[in-house]
């Protein structure tokens, strides 16, 4: 089975952040939206916060596995994106410009796990791993591969593990993992290859080649 359609078996959709009652927006776009924050208007950023905040909670939950640093994540990317909303150079962008401000919010958990990591200090649990996201029907030899596939990941280093996920968990385009890793398309497409061919040595789901 492919690793793509195991995830799509597998996998029940990540919960928000928090639940909100969301009023009914006008129907504005993101670049509309984008432009009215410019402009200092409140109501944009909260809509553009409500449209947003289970996207950016579900690409940064399963990259971290811990659902408590996952939230404070998604927290401080809307505190970080909206303090710097003038560096938005294409309103049109707004949404993958604040995915990769969360991808560098990643970035630094994972230094900072490993700094606490030799100092003895890191006590977390990862309580937000493929297998834990997995749906509670799913079959024994599935959950048993995706244990394996997040021990894989785990020992990864954390560009070729977030760069492998947002490729073949989040199923982003080549194009679109190296614009929010912010780096080129061939240093993604080496750090995926790298992270493949680890995985491909321990787990038996197949993962499509990007050759």
């Amino acid at each position: 089975m492919s690793l793509a359609a195991t995830f799509d078996r597998a996998f029940a959709k990540v919960v928000a952040v928090r639940a909100v009652a969301v009023p009914l927006l006008p129907a504005l776009s993101d670049e509309d939206l984008a432009r009215r924050i410019s402009g200092g208007d409140r109501w944009a950023e909260e809509a553009f916060y409500r449209r947003h905040v289970d996207t950016v909670y579900g690409v940064v939950c399963p990259l971290l596995g811990r659902s408590h640093e996952a939230e404070d994540v998604v927290q401080e990317t809307f505190a970080t994106a909206f303090e710097i909303w003038n560096q938005l150079r294409e309103p049109a962008r707004a949404r993958q410009w604040l995915l990769q401000i969360a991808v560098r919010k990643v970035h630094r958990r994972f230094r900072r796990r490993r700094v606490l990591r030799a100092l003895g200090l890191d006590r977390s649990t990862d309580d937000a791993t493929l297998e834990a996201l997995a749906r509670f029907d799913v079959d024994g030899e599935t959950r048993a591969e995706l244990a394996i596939l997040d021990r894989v990941l785990r020992e990864l280093a954390a560009a070729e593990r977030i760069a492998w996920m947002l490729r073949h968990v989040e199923g982003l385009g080549l194009e679109e993992v190296a614009e929010e890793c912010g780096c080129s398309l061939a240093t993604v497409k080496r750090r995926v290859a790298r992270a493949q061919a680890r995985v491909e040595a321990h787990v038996r789901l197949e993962v499509k080649s990007d050759e």
